[in-house]
């Protein structure tokens, strides 16, 4: 039942290696887009996370890769 509830969140919440892997770039041009506040992100913490839904919905307006 663990790894049920993990997979559910692993698709509503993205790491930067998600995002790096769905705009097929490296980790370090996404950090550079967080850096730059060209990306929609959340911090938790100290982690940075992504929701996929802003994530597409950046790339619909325009946002670059």
């Amino acid at each position: 039942m663990v790894l049920e509830n993990n997979a559910f969140f692993e698709k509503l919440i993205w790491t930067v290696e998600d995002v790096a892997r769905e705009l097929n770039c490296s980790q370090r041009h996404v950090y550079k887009l967080i850096s730059n506040d060209k990306i929609p992100y959340s911090k938790v913490g100290r982690l940075v996370r992504f929701s996929p839904a802003r994530v597409s919905e950046w790339l619909r307006q325009g946002g670059t890769r």
